[in-house]
C-alpha cells in the first residue's frame, strides 16, 4: 500500500511504448564467492571483470539491469539451487561453465519498472528524474528494500531514474505518502553507444 513505507526494489512491469513484457531475463555469471548480497529487485551492473555485481549507486548508476534471482550449485546440497537472492560470500567451488553461479537479470534497456518512493510523488513529477535510495535487502524474503528518493526529484539529467507514470492500483494514487511509481533507466550498460566494460 502506498500509505505505508514498504520498499521492494524494482519490479519489471512492461516495456516503453506500453509494449507487453514477457518477463524474460538473461543469465549472467556471478563470481564465485562474491562478497555482496544481491536481492530480487536490486539494480546490477557488469563489473570490470564482466561478472555481475550489485550497483550501489544513488545519484548515479551504471545499470546492466535488475536482478531477478540466481542459480548455483549449493555447497551443502551438491545440486543446482534456484534462489531469489545471492547470499554474500557463497562459495560453490565452481568457476567455469556450465557450473558457475548465474544471475537472472532483466536487461532490456527500455524496460519499465515499478518502485516505491520514500515519500510523496505528485502527478506533476511525470517526466522528472530521481535518485535511488539504497537499503540492505531482507534475507528472510530475498527481496530488495531500495526505493526512489522523493526528495531528489528534479530535472537533472544525470539522475538514474526517469518517472514515466504511476502504478494503477486501488491502494495507490499520485501524491500518496509513499507513492508507487513507474520508472525507466536514464542510462544503461546495454545501450550500444556505451563504452565496453
Amino acid at each position: 500500500m502506498s500509505s505505508t513505507a514498504n520498499p521492494y526494489g524494482m519490479i519489471p512491469v512492461e516495456n516503453q511504448g506500453a509494449q507487453y513484457n514477457s518477463q524474460g531475463f538473461e543469465q549472467v555469471p556471478i563470481l564465485d564467492g562474491y562478497t555482496t548480497s544481491i536481492f530480487f529487485g536490486d539494480v546490477v551492473k557488469l563489473g570490470s571483470n564482466n561478472y555481475l555485481e550489485k550497483d550501489t549507486g544513488t545519484t548515479t548508476l551504471t545499470p546492466y539491469g535488475v536482478f531477478l534471482g540466481c542459480k548455483f550449485i549449493s555447497p551443502t546440497l551438491g545440486y543446482f539451487q534456484p534462489q531469489g537472492f545471492w547470499p554474500a560470500s557463497t562459495t560453490t567451488g565452481y568457476t567455469t561453465y556450465p557450473n558457475i553461479p548465474m544471475g537472472y537479470v532483466s536487461t532490456f534497456p527500455w524496460g519499465v519498472f515499478q518502485i516505491q518512493a520514500d515519500g510523496s510523488v505528485p502527478l506533476a513529477s511525470i517526466g522528472a528524474n530521481a535518485a535511488i535510495v539504497q537499503t540492505a535487502g531482507t534475507a528472510a524474503f530475498g527481496k530488495s528494500r531500495n526505493a526512489l528518493s522523493a526528495s531528489s526529484i528534479t530535472t537533472t539529467d544525470t539522475l538514474p531514474l526517469r518517472i514515466v507514470g504511476f502504478v494503477e492500483s486501488p491502494t495507490n494514487a499520485p501524491g500518496d505518502a509513499f507513492t508507487d511509481v513507474l520508472v525507466v533507466f536514464n542510462n544503461s550498460q546495454q545501450l550500444f553507444t556505451k563504452l565496453g566494460v
